[in-house]
């Protein structure tokens, strides 16, 4: 017997012998906290946005902007999309708000179209709601630098 058909016996016999405990639930830290899979976990309570109204600095180079307001409840599907009722080129202006940038009009194949391109119509995709919230895990991440 090979050394590959070895290790799947070996492993049995060491978890059945006492290693299941090394990987018992009780060990496994999640996001769910203390909840078991089976049952429901609590609504996480709804943090607020961050109210702010100017644009929040970007992080990295490319990063699509944040958005800094509820949007929570905003449709976004076949039938309409309430982002373009504010930040379509047409209304941005009389709304005050940023307008959309012009690669949302540009097709895979590099042709400016009169309407937002099939792939950026789904804002959410890339832009999310800012929110006042303790990050989940430590961070250390510093900012790339770089334009914004």
């Amino acid at each position: 017997m090979n050394g590959k058909k070895l290790v799947l016996p070996l492993l049995t016999i060491i978890l059945l012998a006492g290693g299941a405990p090394l990987y018992s639930a009780e060990n496994i830290a999640t996001m769910r906290g203390s909840t078991a899979i089976n049952e429901t976990s609590a609504i996480p309570e709804n943090k607020n946005w961050t109210g702010k109204t100017e644009r929040i600095s970007r992080d990295f180079d490319q990063q699509p902007p944040l958005i800094p307001h509820k949007s929570q409840n905003f449709k976004i599907n076949l039938s309409g999309n309430r982002c373009l009722s504010c930040h379509s080129p047409e209304k941005s202006e009389a709304r005050g708000a940023v307008v959309m940038s012009e690669s949302h009009f540009i097709d895979r194949d590099g042709k400016r179209l009169a309407n937002v391109s099939a792939s950026r119509y789904f804002c959410t995709q890339c832009h999310v709601e800012q929110r006042d919230t303790e990050p989940l895990v430590s961070n250390e991440f510093e900012p790339a630098g770089g334009p914004n």
